[in-house]
């Protein structure tokens, strides 16, 4: 499959979640985007063989993987890659919708964030939080205690759609901020450079 065509491919947290039931998969999507988006963030890139290896090694399907659940998954690899490359900044969580309830979706957002860090760390492009410049400290540190929101506490200190709207907000500007730091921008095609 072509990165444009897997790319074009819409990917909702339903959607996938269906999919992996499907696969015999215990695994969240959400934890499987965040994870793919640590990785992509460090600057790292998979083959498509790779990519499958890594993901299917994550997901632990228990079901037979068929041509189908591949196209999908090279979907969310590629799709996830250009939205983070993309400069109208059009990179978005999968995450559960807002018809889930309130304590689902801050334990997925925590999920997200967790496994981010997670694959971010694993990568080995930073050895030590003091080779990097603050704001990026900062932004990891931010990020580790989103990690560790527990959502009981969260419901019962009455979090509502827009508390939790800002922290997802705020995690999706923090993750393109560290993808920012460590990839290059693409390459124009017509010539033109950057300016930022």
């Amino acid at each position: 499959m072509s990165e444009v065509n897997a790319a074009g491919i819409e990917l909702q947290f339903e959607d996938l979640a269906e999919l992996f039931v499907k696969m015999g998969s215990t695994l969240s999507p959400t934890y499987l985007h965040g994870s793919i988006t640590g990785v992509l963030s460090a600057g790292k890139r998979m083959t498509q063989d790779d990519w499958l290896d890594w993901a299917l090694d994550q997901m632990a399907p228990t079901e037979e993987v068929q041509e189908s659940h591949i196209t999908i998954l090279q979907g969310l690899y590629f799709k996830t890659l250009s939205e983070l490359q993309d400069e109208g900044l059009a990179f978005r969580l999968i995450l559960p919708d807002e018809e889930t309830p309130m304590a689902d979706r801050l334990d997925a957002l925590s999920e997200w964030t967790g496994s981010f860090l997670g694959a971010f760390g694993a990568t080995g492009v930073v050895q030590e939080t003091s080779d990097m410049p603050a704001t990026l400290q900062e932004i990891l540190e931010d990020l580790a205690e989103i990690a560790q929101v527990d959502a009981l506490s969260a419901e019962e200190q009455d979090a509502d759609e827009d508390d939790y709207l800002a922290v997802a907000e705020h995690v999706r500007v923090s993750a393109l901020t560290v993808f920012l730091e460590y990839n290059e921008p693409p390459a124009t095609t017509d010539g033109e450079t950057t300016v930022h």
